[in-house]
C-alpha cells in the first residue's frame, strides 16, 4: 500500500508536470489569438514554479516526520 506522504509527493509532481507542460503547449500552439495565450502560459509557469517550491519544502518537512 502506498503511503500518504508518497502519494502527496507523487500528486504534486504530477501537477508540476501538467502545469509546465500546459505552459509549453500554449507557447507552441496558442489556443486563443493574441495575448491571451501568453497570459495563460505565464500563469501556468508561475503556478508550476510555486508548486516546485512547495514540493521541495514539503520534502524537507517529510524528512523530519
Amino acid at each position: 500500500m502506498i503511503s500518504l506522504k508518497t502519494f502527496h509527493l507523487f500528486f504534486i509532481g504530477l501537477a508540476i508536470i501538467l502545469t509546465i507542460g500546459y505552459g509549453i503547449f500554449e507557447l507552441i500552439t496558442p489556443s486563443h489569438p493574441g495575448v491571451v495565450s501568453m497570459i495563460f502560459a505565464l500563469l501556468s509557469f508561475i503556478l508550476g514554479g510555486a508548486l516546485m517550491i512547495y514540493f521541495f519544502r514539503i520534502m524537507q518537512k517529510f524528512k523530519t516526520i
